[in-house]
């Protein structure tokens, strides 16, 4: 079927095991607002955080792995056991900061075109840069208003999942991007992070008018 030639067994089985660590890491930092309902299933914290960090998590990995896929590399999406093994016991002990790398896609023979790993490597914020306008566009759309505090939570999550993967260096995204393209580096920095600035002073002055 299309769906296993996306995903193997085992990568489904990783995706379910993020979905179940994203939830119970994020369960006291995202809680869910009175009378939440889903497709009318009731949620709870747990379930709630999951729904909105996992999409943020994952389709960052798939946009490694889809690009990866098109330039013909083997891309392999796998958890960190290590990673959410650590975001699970900082969260049962109450740590106050709490970091973690949750997965990671593997893409045999990127490493020999820096050109195209650069693509694959900017693909990841990228796709966390369309799911923050996609949050922000459903804020302004005023056609979901039960599910405003969802939208909120999306748009600061993948805004920090970007940021956080363009710093320039070490095993972020950034510094593989300006490895291999730094003029594709500095341009995505510089137009995403102004357009991303002068929305967040939009919502900013709003908020100041009441």
């Amino acid at each position: 079927s299309i769906s296993m030639s996306i995903l193997s067994f085992n990568e489904i089985v990783d995706v379910l095991i993020l979905t179940f660590a994203l939830g119970y890491i994020f369960s006291d930092m995202i809680r869910k607002p009175k009378n939440f309902d889903f497709l009318g299933s009731d949620f709870n914290d747990f379930k709630y955080a999951a729904l909105i960090v996992t999409p943020a998590v994952l389709l960052h990995e798939l946009a490694h792995k889809g690009v990866g896929i098109y330039f013909g590399y083997d891309s392999i999406l796998k958890i960190s056991l290590f990673g959410l093994g650590l975001g699970v016991i900082l969260k049962y002990f109450n740590s106050p900061i709490i970091f973690f790398v949750p997965a990671y896609v593997i893409s045999s023979g990127a490493f020999g075109n820096p050109e195209n790993f650069a693509l694959l490597a900017l693909a990841g914020p990228a796709a966390n840069f369309l799911l923050y306008w996609i949050s922000d566009w459903l804020l302004i759309s005023r056609k979901y208003p039960k599910y405003n505090h969802a939208f909120i939570v999306s748009k600061k999550i993948n805004l920090i999942l970007m940021a956080f993967n363009m710093i320039p260096f070490g095993f972020f995204d950034g510094a593989k991007v300006l490895a291999g393209n730094p003029m594709l580096y500095w341009s995505s920095l510089i137009i995403g992070g102004f357009l991303v600035y002068k929305n967040e002073q939009k919502w900013n002055n709003y908020a100041m008018r009441f």
